[in-house]
């Protein structure tokens, strides 16, 4: 059975380097990289003026927002006989929130963001009550003694694929960058995520999640149709709009678990992760099958030059299926996805830069035929001051199901970026 091989995979080996995460320095760190750990403040109370016994903890808090537009040229590669028309949307995106520590050993983020509007950037309505809202970290964490504990939304940073700094023009929000870090099992959800650096350079890690499929971005790789939907996801995210209290179907439940490694050397950075899963999807019965799965994920990246850095990673997700008209039923087949990616950024001056990166990902169902979709983007950023970008990138994407003429869509992106 999967679910018996699942427990061996959560042993995931010590790598040689913990990659070690940049404290947050305006303007000269970029948004999306990783949430910074947070290191024990010294003599915090005696930098803010304030003395210890029963005086009130001293508090640090660092407001930031991050403001996206711009427009998209778009392109469609149709098959025989189909008919749509592109367009050329203009973008918005932002992000605001505050980080900040309390004391010596917590620390807290509180994120929000507007998000594209769809990950083609079609639009969001500016009327009250549509916006295109999405909750990020939300978490508050006790970090003492080389351990951590988080508690909220917390994002798995052991999970996130490596990328090229010049294609996140967006934010990563749009269709050709979001994609392949969600089927490689990029993990952000409310649950609880344990860190302990076992070395100078090494942190093994540990995050558990029990909540609705719509409550963690893990929940998206899990594969196989359920009527109506091609995956388990459509089943708790669809009702969001239909319900009158615009919740996710409630009788959908999961269980996700992941151990990670994490380290550097020199100039070479690694990270690898096991994740497993459970999924009921009708919490109401006790007679439906429940769907088990795991997913293995590695990422290696490497500076070649102090202008060249490069980067690979992959993953293997399987999982079981149930039949898609009958929830008692379950499959004797299970759906599979690999996902693979690698790129390579250079940089001629400071932050300025090119980037170019690839993504392949393919799944199958069973004995059905197995569709590959292939994603690649190629990026430069200038940066006009400190907090101040403009970016143009080309994104590409191609949909193969090794059966039909292939189809896919391209896009050129013009955008400005303001960090503050």
């Amino acid at each position: 059975m999967l679910r018996q091989s699942c427990i061996p995979l959560l042993v995931v080996a010590t790598i040689g380097a913990l990659t070690t995460q940049a404290r947050v320095a305006a303007a000269e760190k970029g948004p999306y990289d990783e949430i910074p750990k947070d290191e024990t403040v010294a003599d915090v109370h005696d930098k803010t003026g304030a003395k210890t016994g029963d005086t009130p903890l001293a508090r640090i808090l660092s407001p930031y927002a991050i403001i996206v537009g711009g427009v998209r040229y778009e392109r469609l590669f149709l098959r025989d006989g189909e008919t749509s028309q592109a367009r050329s949307p203009t973008l918005a995106a932002s992000r605001i929130g505050v980080r900040g520590k309390i004391g010596k050993y917590l620390a807290f983020e509180s994120e929000f963001e507007a998000n594209l509007g769809g990950s083609l950037g079609y639009g969001a309505s500016v009327w009250e009550g549509q916006t295109q809202m999405s909750v990020r970290n939300q978490f508050v964490r006790y970090r003492r003694a080389g351990a951590s504990i988080a508690l909220g939304r917390v994002q798995d940073n052991a999970t996130i694929d490596f990328f090229s700094d010049h294609v996140t023009d967006l934010l990563l929000l749009d269709f050709y960058t979001r994609w392949p870090i969600i089927f490689s099992g990029g993990d952000r959800g409310t649950g609880i995520l344990a860190t302990y650096d076992v070395a100078k350079d090494v942190t093994l890690g540990v995050t558990f999640h029990s909540t609705n499929p719509t409550g963690l971005t893990g929940s998206y790789q899990i594969g196989g149709a359920l009527f109506p939907f091609t995956r388990p996801f459509g089943l708790a995210a669809a009702q969001v709009g239909r319900s009158s209290t615009s919740q996710p179907d409630t009788s959908l439940h999961m269980y996700f678990g992941t151990v990670s490694a994490s380290g550097k050397r020199g100039p070479i950075e690694a990270k690898v992760a096991a994740q497993v899963y459970d999924l009921d999807t009708n919490m109401a019965s006790d007679e439906d099958q429940r769907i088990y799965g795991y997913n293995l994920r590695g990422s290696v990246r490497a500076r070649l030059h102090p202008k060249v850095k490069a980067f690979v990673n992959a993953s293997r997700n399987e999982n079981e299926m149930l039949d898609p008209m009958d929830a008692k039923i379950k499959l004797p087949d299970t759906y599979t996805v690999y996902t693979f990616s690698g790129g390579l950024d250079y940089n001629y001056h400071r932050r300025n830069g090119v980037g170019i990166q690839y993504a392949q990902t393919r799944q199958k169902e069973g004995m059905q035929k197995t569709i590959t979709e292939h994603y690649f983007n190629l990026g430069t950023t200038y940066w006009i001051n400190p907090m101040f970008s403009v970016s143009a990138r080309y994104g590409w994407y191609m949909f193969d199901d090794h059966d039909r003429d292939v189809t896919g869509h391209s896009s050129l992106f013009v955008t400005g970026r303001l960090i503050l």
